[in-house]
């Protein structure tokens, strides 16, 4: 009975974990480049054995990578990635990685992203002097027709050991691989890549996580009042 009571309270808690992350993924539904996360756990098994607490589960939160939809936007500084890969850009403290290609040219003439991150060329901060830019399949960035520089597009071996920071991009983790170098990125401009959270499939799950846990609720409730029914009355005897 105790390890019932245990079982339903393991259960309530990885429901508000997924309804976290649902909640997550339906608020950045909108944010172009954004990956949808959700959660995997594996019981540990041997818990009992190991006089651990019987709640702890291993979790694991994964990114789901997949390319979201492609959006014509008609801008000359907006990208897409049509292959796998990340956009780099710079807080000046460190690189981040972003499939968002949603960028502007600063006031100092810089390209950067919507924060105001710069976004790496093979030569480091791409400077955009004024005149029609240009972006080739490959990445190549022209001014009225000069290269000015080369978008640095990189992917990872595994890009799961990534860590999600603000907006759509990710910062290298301690197991993450170092960055390969994407030779075709196959970069199409004047479009966006939309976030792939199905925003439907999204409220769906919320609502099954819901009623999981108002069932799992009421189980613990049934089992807590059983058992106590039953400590009473082996006290009276």
């Amino acid at each position: 009975m105790i390890k019932g009571i245990y079982t339903s309270a393991t259960a309530m808690r990885q429901g508000i974990l997924r309804q976290e992350l649902s909640a997550s993924n339906l608020a950045n539904a909108g944010t172009a480049g954004f990956k949808r996360d959700q959660l995997f756990t594996q019981e540990m098994l041997n818990a009992e054995a190991e006089h651990s607490d019987p709640l702890q589960l291993r979790q694991n939160q994964w990114t789901d990578f997949s390319p979201g939809a492609f959006e014509p936007t008609g801008n000359a500084l907006d990208f897409a990635l049509q292959n796998p890969g990340f956009f780099v850009v710079s807080d000046g403290t460190s690189e981040q990685y972003s499939r968002s290609g949603r960028f502007e040219r600063s006031a100092e003439g810089l390209l950067v992203d919507a924060l105001g991150r710069k976004v790496q060329g093979e030569g480091g901060e791409i400077a955009l002097p004024a005149g029609q830019v240009t972006v080739s399949r490959n990445g190549d960035v022209s001014v009225n027709g000069a290269i000015v520089d080369r978008l640095r597009v990189v992917d990872f071996e595994d890009p799961q050991t990534l860590l999600r920071t603000e907006g759509s991009a990710f910062v290298a983790g301690s197991d993450t691989s170092a960055p390969q170098p994407v030779d075709d990125p196959a970069i199409r401009q004047g479009f966006l890549e939309l976030s792939n959270v199905n925003t439907v499939r999204e409220m769906v799950d919320m609502i099954a996580i819901a009623r999981a846990y108002e069932i799992n609720a009421r189980v613990l409730t049934t089992q807590d009042s059983t058992l106590s029914k039953t400590v009473n009355d082996i006290g009276r005897v």
